[in-house]
């Protein structure tokens, strides 16, 4: 029969691993012991409680951008000009003038 060895450093048993592999000799260990994963398993409860929680509330945050998203697209929709653009079609018909870099160009802002 082959023993079972271990192959590795990670598979060397600890004294901390083995004493949680055993089982309490006395009535107070094993109390002691239940009292502690009972408080784990409700702490355990409640961080999953709160990670549920939050995204729930993350997937309702998620769905209300993209419907805003859906609706500023459905309205910039309309604002595109659906026909080629004209302002290149003028510029091909006329001759290319060199138009200089400093050049300013004048803007009308309406409040």
């Amino acid at each position: 029969m082959k023993a079972n060895r271990p192959r590795g450093m990670r598979e060397v048993m600890t004294i901390q691993g083995l004493a949680g592999r055993t089982v309490p000799d006395s009535r107070e260990q094993i109390m002691a012991e239940q009292a502690r994963l009972e408080h784990e398993r409700s702490r355990l409860q409640r961080e999953l409680a709160m990670w549920q929680e939050n995204a729930r509330k993350t997937g309702e945050r998620l769905k209300g951008v993209e419907e805003r998203m859906a609706l500023l697209r459905n309205t910039l929709e309309p604002m595109l000009d659906p026909r080629p653009d004209e302002g290149a079609a003028r510029q091909t018909a006329q001759p290319a003038e060199a138009e200089p870099v400093t050049a300013w160009h004048e803007v009308v802002l309406e409040y």
